[in-house]
């Protein structure tokens, strides 16, 4: 892939630690850390110019929140014409339909009616009512969205799209790309908790990660081994919100048209993309504890665990990541 860079590159820190080197900067409303090992004092610049510079094109470029990016640009376009794409595009627009048919359509980048919708409403700190419900979920079908190679459209008037479901993790799989092809072998990068490792962390020893207990705050309950894998962590327990006396979590459902009620759940995933892994999470999360474990053994490159307070379920051959557990 070609390395695309942004004109305004946001502010970083790199700092030397036993061993590496660590790249710290903020994206994606997260801290965000890249641990390389790097000999060079003029290599050591390049890939953290090159990270970063290509972080801060991709949120330039694809941020909703951003009134002069391209995707904002999609989206006031919506039922009046068509947007030209660059050839960079496809990439994004690809993960995406990865994203709805991996998930079994029950993560569409469509959703930004009803992402919006629901953002009025904590902020009314008022539960929508039914009728703007049902129209802001009509809005929403991936399927529908036009785009062939040189353009894309969406046919109805208030139609919009939102990566957030799904682009911290493509972009966690794009900076892996980028390293490799600056010759790094040995990192491990961490955007909010999305994490994919290659390599070693020192001569002598693999990546190791921790599992949050759930509800247990530093506490891991376990400790995994990644080599050339991604994991990613889905759950409503940190992220929610109350109205009207209800709580719900921070992941919305397109098909009932409500956030998610809030849980004692979450889902960790292993796999080979960062990707795959918070796709996979997510759709556990949205399931539930059955028919997210079935998804998960129907994986033949994924593994993971899922928990409650008072509970634990992990796929067939998760144990062979985990070197350490926490039991309660």
């Amino acid at each position: 892939m070609g390395i695309l860079v942004s004109k305004r590159a946001k502010p970083y820190s790199l700092v030397k630690e036993v061993g590496n080197l660590t790249l710290n900067f903020h994206a994606f409303g997260t801290s965000c850390q890249v641990k390389f090992s790097a000999h060079e004092d003029g290599k050591r610049v390049e890939i953290a110019h090159e990270v970063v510079s290509w972080i801060s094109h991709f949120e330039e470029r694809y941020s909703r929140y951003l009134p002069n990016s391209w995707l904002s640009e999609v989206n006031r376009a919506s039922g009046i014409q068509p947007v030209p794409l660059e050839k960079e595009d496809h990439q994004i627009l690809r993960a995406a339909s990865f994203s709805f048919f991996q998930s079994q359509r029950s993560i569409d980048p469509s959703c930004l009616p009803l992402t919006q919708l629901w953002q009025e409403a904590k902020a009314k700190n008022k539960v929508p009512e039914e009728a703007k419900i049902t129209e802001a979920r009509d809005l929403v079908n991936w399927e529908k969205v036009e785009y062939s190679e040189n353009e894309i459209y969406l046919p109805y008037p208030g139609m919009g799209l939102d990566f957030g479901g799904f682009g911290k993790e493509f972009a966690v799989d794009q900076v892996s790309k980028i390293l490799k092809e600056l010759d790094c072998e040995d990192y491990l990068i961490d955007f909010g908790g999305d994490i994919y490792a290659s390599g070693n962390a020192t001569e002598r020893s693999h990546w190791v990660v921790g599992i949050e207990v759930l509800g247990g705050g530093e506490k891991a309950i376990y400790m995994v081994n990644l080599i050339d894998q991604a994991i990613a962590t889905s759950g409503n327990y940190h992220k929610f919100f109350d109205l009207n006396g209800k709580r719900y979590g921070h992941t919305l459902d397109h098909r009932t048209g409500y956030p998610t009620i809030f849980s004692d759940l979450s889902a960790s995933v292993i796999s080979p993309s960062c990707l795959k892994s918070g796709i996979l999470s997510t759709t556990c999360l949205l399931q539930g504890v059955e028919a997210g474990m079935r998804m998960l053994e129907s994986e033949w490159d994924a593994e993971g665990c899922m928990q409650s307070l008072d509970s634990r379920c992990i796929s067939n051959k998760f144990y062979k990541y985990v070197i350490h557990e926490n039991y309660r």
